[in-house]
């Protein structure tokens, strides 16, 4: 009875893996950036920097159809480690300590997290409000699943909820794009300053597990690689969103 739970778990993120591969194989994402011929600002600057209309899309999906090495193998590495955790909790189960009784099972939230991060691509990704709602669910179940697993000697946990606070952060501000029309390199900076106050915050809930920052640092990396061509200051952004999670994991490492 007790390798249910595990087999159950191994069998959502065995979906998961079928899902992201389906939505990898799929049309290459459109640019990020656009640029508009008027020279609005004057005939010595360059023309401003606008938003595409699917940019609001675009963003949280570039952590799923991955346009890098540095993205694709954070998302390689995230499929890897779900199948390994289950895989492992099949062998040998550890959800049978006195940590399930203090802080309960683990494998119903990690399987309903992977369940939805496999669902919302298709069912919530088309417009900003539903992939804030799909995206906004799984990091809400992940990060729970990752408090419990902290101190129990799985970190994949912890480092798929990581990579979901980034998607969150990403589908954030593609939302905020799409309601308030904001510039490029505001929306870029969106991306990473609201996913490391919201990182750091969940990192202190999560306890000792580094698996969690491991994630967002490598997200946060991958993404300014992506899209800091669109001015410095997403750069600088990337900048203090990495030194704050790393901040956070020194902590959570000792």
């Amino acid at each position: 009875m007790q390798r249910i739970g595990p087999i159950i778990q191994l069998t959502f993120s065995m979906i998961l893996v079928v899902s992201g591969l389906a939505f990898t194989d799929k049309a290459a994402p459109l640019p990020l950036l656009v640029l508009d011929s008027p020279r609005s600002s004057g005939p010595l600057l360059p023309p401003p920097l606008q938003i595409d209309p699917d940019v609001a899309l675009i963003i949280p999906q570039m952590y799923l159809d991955p346009v890098n090495i540095l993205m694709w193998g954070l998302l390689i590495v995230v499929w890897a480690v779900l199948l390994l955790d289950g895989i492992g909790q099949i062998i040998d189960p550890s959800d049978n300590s006195q940590a399930r009784l203090l802080h309960g099972p683990i494998w119903p939230l990690i399987s309903a997290a992977m369940a939805v991060a496999a669902i919302w691509p298709w069912a919530f990704g088309h417009t900003p409000e539903l992939m804030l709602i799909g995206t906004g669910t799984t990091t809400v179940l992940a990060t729970a699943a990752a408090r419990r697993s902290a101190g129990r000697d799985r970190p994949a946990i912890s480092f798929f909820a990581g990579w979901t606070t980034a998607v969150f952060s990403a589908a954030l501000a593609g939302f905020a794009s799409a309601r308030f029309g904001l510039p490029v390199q505001a929306l870029s900076a969106l991306a990473i300053l609201p996913g490391a106050a919201i990182g750091m915050a969940a990192q202190m809930w999560i306890g000792p597990s580094i698996g969690y920052c491991s994630a967002m640092i490598w997200a946060f990396c991958a993404f300014a690689i992506t899209t800091m061509g669109s001015d410095p200051v997403v750069a600088l952004a990337a900048v203090l969103g990495i030194s704050a999670m790393a901040t956070v994991l020194v902590r959570a490492a000792s």
